[in-house]
């Protein structure tokens, strides 16, 4: 049921994405666009689409060092094949195709593996957050569409960082908190709030140490700015030049969208993503549309065949380590 449930959810939010970037184009200057990209444009995306990966595999490896020291040989299979996971399965189960394949590879606990990535997906709001704020500072004048929003979520983050500092400094405290409170629910779920709380905790850990801390944050920007670079190949790419502050802002805008649930690969949420970050800025719906079909395409392709190949060169069973991604879904 829930399942289901999840399934016609993304597929409702994946059509009315898709009918907010489609409202009102005019198809016959999208098929120009389209026919006349700058091909071009391509070696350089590519550049960068190996630095955004190499950049999250290195921080990767960072927050793994609390379970043990990896090279890029190592964790970097089990990367890849997480994010070619997300570009044909649904509700972001690559994530945990990730933890679980890395598991098989290393022996360590899935679970554990998994709290890894919760500590991915920290930096990466964090880091959208200040190109984003850097972009308010820069460009004048702001679209006042997209600076609500924005400040709407830095507050709710702003209130996270608040509680993952007060979790780090008093996590035993946290810990009791739960036990006491939790005394009414079933033993099953009271034991599952504690062993998550207790896996947060080990998988925050990593933060307390200021040398790690500064690695991750730093490979966190070449990141994001790297995927910065590729918005801004995607518009020149139809012969459109952007400010670097305003790519950013369109990386703040899709990061947004595609925590949504969506169709596989965000097909249609990064649309509308791209179309309501650019249109502010005096750039059309049709270009818009366009750039975002250069980048989701040019990324969707390699990523997917090479997570396939990475997948078959391990020997792994589809169906084994989908099912073992469904049930840690379930257990976390």
């Amino acid at each position: 049921m829930k399942k289901a449930f999840s399934i016609l959810l993304a597929a409702v939010v994946t059509v009315g994405a898709l009918v907010y970037a489609l409202w009102g184009v005019d198809w016959a200057v999208l098929g120009e666009l389209l026919a006349g990209v700058r091909v071009w444009v391509l070696a350089p995306f590519w550049v960068f689409l190996v630095l955004f990966y190499v950049f999250n595999a290195l921080r990767w490896n960072l927050i793994l060092r609390r379970l043990g020291r990896y090279s890029l040989r190592e964790s970097g299979p089990a990367m890849m094949i997480g994010f070619a996971g997300n570009n044909v399965l649904p509700a972001h189960l690559g994530e945990l195709v990730r933890a679980v394949v890395f598991a098989r590879q290393t022996g360590l606990p899935a679970s554990g593996v998994l709290t890894t990535l919760i500590v991915e997906r920290i930096f990466d709001v964090f880091s959208i957050l200040f190109f984003y704020f850097m972009a308010l500072w820069l460009i004048d004048p702001f679209p006042e569409s997209i600076r609500l929003g924005a400040e709407a979520i830095a507050g709710a983050m702003a209130v996270v960082c608040a509680g993952i500092i007060a979790f780090l400094a008093f996590p035993h405290t946290f810990v009791t908190l739960w036990e006491r409170l939790s005394n009414p629910l079933p033993t099953s779920l009271r034991d599952k709030g504690s062993r998550l709380l207790r896996n947060a905790e080990a998988g925050l850990s990593a933060l307390k140490s200021p040398a790690m801390l500064a690695g991750m944050i730093a490979h966190s920007l070449l990141r994001w700015g790297s995927c910065g670079a590729m918005v801004w190949l995607a518009l020149l790419g139809f012969g459109v030049t952007i400010s670097f502050p305003v790519s950013m802002i369109v990386i703040a805008v899709s990061a947004v969208a595609v925590t949504v649930p969506s169709a596989p690969g965000f097909f249609g949420a990064m649309q509308a993503a791209f179309v309501f970050a650019l249109l502010p800025f005096g750039i059309s719906r049709e270009v818009a549309l366009a750039a975002s079909v250069l980048y989701l395409v040019a990324q969707w392709l390699p990523v997917t065949l090479f997570g396939a190949w990475c997948f078959t060169a391990l020997g792994l069973d589809a169906r084994t380590v989908r099912a073992e991604a469904e049930k840690l879904e379930e257990e976390a």
